[in-house]
């Protein structure tokens, strides 16, 4: 059950889902207001609060956090430090349980570790590898933020604040073809004029690792994301943080920033120096985005709290593209 500030509930009663999963409607949520949810016993359930989006553009901040599936005491360290930041919400870049998003590894890998995080933020994933692997149970545990009619279950998109997110499925993208370049295409370009245009995935179309990606996912998602005028990618899936460079391998006048944040807290890997990659760091972190409707600033916080690096893009700044010298794709 849930209420606003008026006290009256909200929603439907609960729908049963597969593997003793509950789904809720909630109805007449009204922008930029705080709710509370009792799930669970009315007087002694589980307790949790959530803020909905505001009704224009304004100020907000998001926490982006990846690969954090081993359930390790550092994910649960990370966690804790993504929620006294207060972020409006949690953007999961994928591979929450290892080896696979089966419900007991869901449960002692991800829901463990985040379950106080999740009390207090929303969260909004995008599957890895792992997390469709078989036997995994991503798509049902998450169905809530795949309702409509994109191009797939694991695909949605959403408006927050002067800004369009658009998650997209990197196991599945290539493989849907002009179909899938087309709802991606759509969900970018209907953004609201002057949003900020983000869109966010598991595998990095590029980076200084050496972790295998899904075949063709480059040269099928980079033209798509340049020719809509995406400002940022986000990604996961090599655990290291990495701030890239524009890229014009494959589109000239290139112009997205790419950010992979993939030290959620699992076993860590190593980058290489490379000149297209303005900063490599091999560390367990998240992600703290500010967006403002002028400028949008990322900083990756470790462990302790401390600013691993930042970065600032003001509406209508470009950095030169690299049309050279990237590494090659390790395609799976």
């Amino acid at each position: 059950r849930c209420h606003g500030p008026d006290g009256k509930p909200l929603g439907p009663p609960t729908n049963h889902r597969p593997h003793g999963l509950r789904l809720a409607r909630l109805r007449g949520l009204v922008p930029g207001t705080a709710y509370v949810c009792r799930i669970g016993r009315e007087h002694s359930g589980l307790r949790v609060r959530f803020r909905t989006a505001p009704a224009r553009p304004e100020p907000f901040t998001f926490a982006v956090v990846g690969d954090s599936g081993d359930g390790s005491v550092a994910a649960a360290r990370l966690a804790q430090r993504i929620l006294a930041g207060r972020p409006a919400f949690l953007v999961h870049v994928g591979d929450m349980a290892y080896p696979r998003s089966s419900p007991p590894h869901l449960d002692h890998r991800f829901f463990r570790p985040y379950g106080r995080t999740l009390k207090r933020v929303p969260l909004f994933p995008t599957p890895g590898n792992h997390d469709l692997a078989s036997h995994s149970v991503y798509r049902d545990v998450f169905a809530p933020f795949h309702d409509g009619d994109g191009a797939s279950r694991t695909q949605y998109a959403f408006d927050w604040g002067g800004a369009r997110f658009v998650f997209v499925s990197s196991p599945e993208f290539p493989r849907g073809g002009e179909t899938s370049a087309r709802w991606l295409a759509g969900e970018i370009t209907s953004a609201p004029p002057g949003a900020w245009r983000f869109v966010v995935l598991h595998e990095p179309p590029y980076s200084s690792g050496r972790k295998r990606v899904t075949r063709g996912l480059r040269a099928s998602l980079e033209p798509v994301v340049e020719a809509a005028h995406v400002d940022l990618v986000l990604a996961g899936h090599v655990h290291l943080y990495e701030r890239a460079l524009p890229a014009c391998e494959y589109v000239p006048d290139a112009r997205v920033l790419e950010v992979i944040s993939g030290g959620g807290g699992a076993a860590l890997d190593h980058g290489r120096t490379h000149p297209n990659f303005a900063r490599t760091i091999t560390a367990t972190h998240y992600l703290r985005v500010r967006v403002t409707p002028d400028w949008f600033d990322i900083r990756a916080v470790g462990l302790e709290g401390q600013i691993l690096d930042r970065m600032r893009r003001r509406r209508g700044e470009e950095e030169a593209c690299r049309s050279s010298g990237w590494p090659s794709p390790i395609e799976k």
